[in-house]
C-alpha cells in the first residue's frame, strides 16, 4: 500500500482534520525556531488492500472462478479468480463460511482480490474474501479497512478507507469472524481492523455514510497504529512525549522521530554498538531489525530495506522518518 499524507502545520493551532480519503491528509505547521512553515510528507508503504470485483459465474475451474460483469465503466469486466487456502468463502446473507463447492454457475460473486494482478486478457488474480449466495436485488456487504474510529453518544463513527463513514450503536449486530469463538465488538475496532459491513443506504454526503445493521470485525493485522498532528505523534491513540532532544524535526520534505522512544513503547529494547555505530531493536530477545547510524538501509530478517532518509544521531539521539518506522514496526498510518 501507498498512502501518502502531504501535512504542513502551526505550532500555535493544530488544525482540527477533517475526513477525508486515506490517501491524503492536510494539516499547518510551522519550524519551533524561525515560525517559518514546513511541509512534509508520510508515506505508508506496504501490502495494497484488496481490489473489489464482481460479476456472474461464467466459468468454474478446479479452484477457479471466471468473473463477467456488464457494466462497461468497470474496470474489471472480466477477472479470473483463484482460490487458496488463505482465501475466505462467505454467505453474503448470513456471513456464515462456505466452500468453493457451494458456488455455483451463473451465480453473481463478488470478490476482494489482490494485491498481485496479472497484466493478461482477463486479469489473474487471488480472492482473499469472496461472497457468494447472493439474493436478486441484494446490497451486497462492504469489506473495507478501518481508518479512524471516533466515540459518538450513540456509539462509534468509523471512517474506513472506501470513503464511509460507518455509524455503529446500539442495535448494530456483531458477527463472530471465521476463527473466532466469539463476535468481536466496538471495542475491537482500531485503526487497521477490516469490517464486513451490512447497509442498504448511503447519504449522498462527501464522505457518504451508513448505519450498518451488522458487522463482521476482521482483527488488525498490524502491530499497531500511528498518527500525527504537526509535530505531534499518537501511537495506539496515546501521545507520545517527545520534548527537548527528543523532539520530532523535519529535514528535506520527511517527519523524522527519536526511535528509541517510539520501539519501547511497543515493548522492544533498542541498544547501539558504539564501535560500529549500529543500532539494534529487539523484542523479546528477537531481532526485530538493525541499521547503521548514517545509513540508508536497514535489515528485517533476510530483507535489506531502503530507508526514505538515511539514519541520523543528534546529541545521542537517533532519529529516523516516521515512515521508514511505520514499515519497521508494521503500523497503521491512520489519520489524526
Amino acid at each position: 500500500m501507498k498512502q501518502k499524507r502531504v501535512l504542513t502545520a502551526a505550532l500555535s493551532a493544530v488544525l482540527a482534520l477533517s475526513l477525508m480519503s486515506p490517501a491524503l491528509a492536510a494539516e499547518e505547521t510551522a519550524a519551533p525556531e524561525t515560525g517559518v512553515a514546513l511541509t512534509y510528507e508520510v508515506v505508508q508503504r506496504g501490502e495494497e488492500f484488496p481490489i473489489r470485483v464482481w460479476g456472474s459465474v461464467t466459468e468454474l475451474g478446479e479452484l477457479s472462478l471466471t468473473l463477467e460483469n456488464s457494466n462497461e465503466s468497470d474496470q474489471y469486466q472480466k477477472v479470473v479468480v483463484n482460490v487458496d487456502e488463505d482465501s475466505l468463502i462467505l454467505d453474503a446473507v448470513t456471513g456464515e463460511v462456505r466452500s468453493f463447492s457451494d458456488i455455483q454457475m451463473g451465480e453473481t460473486v463478488y470478490a476482494w482480490v489482490g494485491p498481485a494482478m496479472t497484466r493478461s486478457l482477463p486479469p489473474i488474480s487471488t480472492g482473499r474474501v469472496l461472497l457468494c449466495g447472493i439474493p436478486a436485488d441484494y446490497a451486497v456487504p462492504s469489506y473495507a479497512e478501518v481508518e479512524t474510529v471516533t466515540e459518538t453518544e450513540d456509539g462509534l463513527d468509523v471512517y474506513t478507507n472506501d470513503g464511509v463513514i460507518l455509524h455503529l450503536g446500539a442495535d448494530t449486530e456483531y458477527l463472530a469472524a471465521p476463527g473466532e469463538e466469539e463476535p468481536l465488538t466496538a471495542g475491537d475496532i482500531v485503526p487497521g481492523a477490516r469490517l464486513l459491513s451490512w447497509y442498504s443506504v448511503t447519504t449522498l454526503s462527501l464522505p457518504a455514510q451508513a448505519a450498518p445493521t451488522k458487522v463482521m470485525v476482521f482483527p488488525s493485522a498490524y502491530a499497531g497504529w500511528v498518527s500525527v498532528h504537526g509535530l505531534e505523534i499518537a501511537l495506539n491513540g496515546e501521545s507520545l512525549v517527545l520534548e527537548g532532544a527528543f523532539a520530532p524535526k523535519v529535514e528535506e520534505d520527511r517527519l523524522l522521530v527519536p526511535m528509541r522512544p517510539l520501539a519501547e513503547a511497543l515493548g522492544c529494547e533498542v541498544s547501539w554498538e558504539p564501535y560500529t555505530n549500529q543500532v539494534t531493536v529487539t523484542r523479546e530477545g528477537t531481532e526485530v531489525y538493525r541499521f547503521t547510524i548514517g545509513a540508508d538501509q536497514a535489515v528485517q530478517g533476510e530483507v535489506t530495506m531502503g530507508l526514505v532518509s538515511a539514519a541520523e544521531a543528534v546529541d545521542g539521539v537517533t532519529f529516523l522518518a516516521l515512515d521508514d518506522l511505520i514499515v519497521l514496526h508494521d503500523l497503521k498510518l491512520a489519520d489524526g
